[in-house]
């Protein structure tokens, strides 16, 4: 388990398994286009425990937007994908209606992480946007080493004084593959579980801890620096795979599991290193445009759900 480089992306965990299309016991996913073609919906349905003990993750549903590339395409973009959000939380609250899960109108909108760490700060940017009104309200609660508060208490707190039926958490994830950094937004309707976000020392945030439904919204702007070198010594291998001379190393190498190479990535790393998590140059730029178009597309589900 030492090798194993964390995720919080189901769609991700799904993958140990060899790619999205092979089956794993307890589990179900359907994919699926937006109305473009450009964003690839994917939705992982954990749907029982032995589901979850596969996944490493609580049931629940989980939908994953990939290719939100912000960078690659022009504004007129940006409206898809906070439609697509816009559906995909108001399909969650119709079903959570549905199942008498939500008992009041009033949501709860929280940023959580740290403003002052830019790759953290994705939740309480994205507040600065949040339409609030007597249905919709909207915190930034920090962190414990900024409040000396637990979030989770904190939070249950505002819950009970509020009556709120719902809370929308907004939050930094991490990714095991480095394409998914800033282009990926996975929203679930389990909450938040131990070990998510960049701030990974969290407790719980779901409906048994906070005692309404918690829908999830994240993005991973973060990769563990271990995948980075794995992904270097994959090209290598590739190289040395077309070099006659070095073929025969190259065979070797391609001998090793997933699991090997990543114990031989991190056997090799300095131990300072081990430990670093890397995010891309432009993330105070991204976390800008990532917290508007969250926003907006939060502001468009709820406008009428309340």
């Amino acid at each position: 388990m030492d090798s194993e480089i964390r995720t919080d992306l189901a769609l991700e965990e799904k993958e140990r398994f060899e790619g999205t299309d092979v089956e794993v016991e307890g589990v179900s996913l359907e994919e699926k286009q937006s109305p473009s073609g450009i964003i690839k919906i994917t939705i992982v349905k954990i749907l029982n425990e032995t589901g979850a003990k596969n996944m490493r993750k609580p049931v629940g549903n989980y939908i994953t937007l990939e290719n939100c590339r912000i960078d690659e395409y022009d504004e007129s973009f940006y409206d898809e994908i906070t439609k697509e959000i816009s559906i995909q939380l108001k399909n969650i609250i119709k079903d959570l209606k549905k199942r008498g899960k939500i008992k009041g109108n009033k949501i709860l909108v929280v940023g959580l992480g740290n403003r002052e760490a830019t790759p953290d700060a994705l939740g309480p940017v994205t507040m600065n946007d949040i339409i609030v009104n007597k249905y919709v309200y909207a915190i930034a609660p920090g962190v414990m080493a900024q409040t000396g508060l637990e979030t989770s208490d904190y939070i249950r707190g505002i819950v009970k004084e509020i009556n709120a039926g719902l809370i929308i958490a907004i939050d930094s994830l991490a990714a095991r593959n480095t394409r998914r950094l800033n282009t990926t937004v996975q929203i679930t309707d389990i909450g938040i579980h131990p070990g998510s976000g960049v701030g990974n020392n969290r407790q719980a945030m779901n409906e048994e801890t906070m005692g309404v439904p918690v829908i999830a919204i994240g993005v991973p702007t973060v990769v563990d620096a271990v995948t980075i070198v794995n992904d270097v010594l994959d090209n290598l291998i590739q190289i040395l795979e077309q070099s006659t001379n070095m073929k025969g190393l190259s065979k070797v190498m391609e001998d090793f599991s997933e699991h090997e190479k990543r114990q031989l990535v991190k056997e090799l790393m300095e131990d300072e290193a081990k430990d670093l998590y890397v995010t891309p140059k432009d993330i105070d730029e991204n976390i800008q445009i990532l917290a508007r178009i969250i926003s907006e597309g939060i502001n468009e589900a709820v406008a009428l759900s309340a």
